[in-house]
């Protein structure tokens, strides 16, 4: 996996939170059936695609949060159960995960083990924050889980 590099301003989004822990499992298919109800719901949305974000809460206790999400361009109007956030732009390292139709979680943990285990411990490479996010277009299938996603790392 060879990453390619891009730059956007900041990026704000709504999303429903799943919180698990280190080690704990996450099953990201049901948090997605439990949040495509609220996608058509929510205001100030910007464009058709759909994000995933992972974000470390407390590193030190191993606390995560898995969000579906997408974007938009101003919070308001928001159903109680979803959360509106900013996400710091800036330079991305973009990996482009294709997806059999399989086990999704298990094509992900691939990805993630690689880009967080051989890439991310290169000497070349300064992750700057404790978020990364799952970016879902055109390329992939929700019905089938089949296709491609990308994933967005923030490096320096």
């Amino acid at each position: 996996m060879t990453p390619t590099f891009t730059t956007r301003p900041d990026i704000r989004i709504v999303g429903l939170a799943q919180p698990f822990g280190r080690g704990g499992a996450l099953d990201g298919p049901a948090v997605w059936r439990r949040f495509r109800p609220f996608i058509e719901l929510i205001p100030n949305r910007v464009g058709a695609h759909t994000l995933g974000l992972n974000e470390v809460v407390d590193m030190a206790a191993g606390e995560l949060v898995y969000a579906p999400a997408v974007e938009v361009s101003g919070f308001g109007g928001l159903p109680d159960e979803l959360f509106g956030k900013t996400l710091e732009g800036g330079r991305f390292a973009v990996f482009a995960v294709p997806l059999s139709g399989g086990d999704i979680g298990a094509e992900f943990r691939r990805a993630y083990d690689f880009i967080y285990g051989a890439w991310a411990q290169r000497d070349d490479v300064r992750l700057r924050a404790y978020y990364d996010f799952e970016y879902y277009d055109a390329r992939f299938d929700p019905e089938t889980l089949s296709g491609e996603a990308s994933i967005w790392v923030p490096v320096t």
